[in-house]
């Protein structure tokens, strides 16, 4: 079976277009962006976790702004309404 160039250039300029091109590149350039930062931000978290009264400080800030969290937006029935209003809202806006 032979393969014929001729076919597989003219799919190329009939479906290849340059917006498409740069879509990919666009693309793939954020995903690199997004897996080099990844790996920064992990490097950043494995020394931080390393240093013993730091790490005990932000598990006291996370219990700190847990319960922050829950007495204002969960304990009344009201609070929980506007909570679930707002992320609702704020969903609508981001999706359309």
């Amino acid at each position: 079976m032979q393969f014929n160039f001729n076919t597989v250039k003219e799919f190329y300029t009939e479906n290849i277009t340059d917006e498409v091109l740069r879509k990919a590149g666009l693309t793939a350039g954020i995903f690199t962006v997004v897996i080099v930062s990844q790996l920064i931000l992990h490097g950043f978290v494995e020394i931080v976790d390393s240093i013993p009264v730091f790490n005990s400080l932000m598990q006291v800030v996370g219990v700190y702004a847990t319960v922050r969290f829950v007495l204002a937006n969960l304990t009344t029935q009201e609070k929980r309404d506007n909570l679930v209003k707002n992320v609702r809202n704020t969903y609508q806006d981001v999706v359309g």
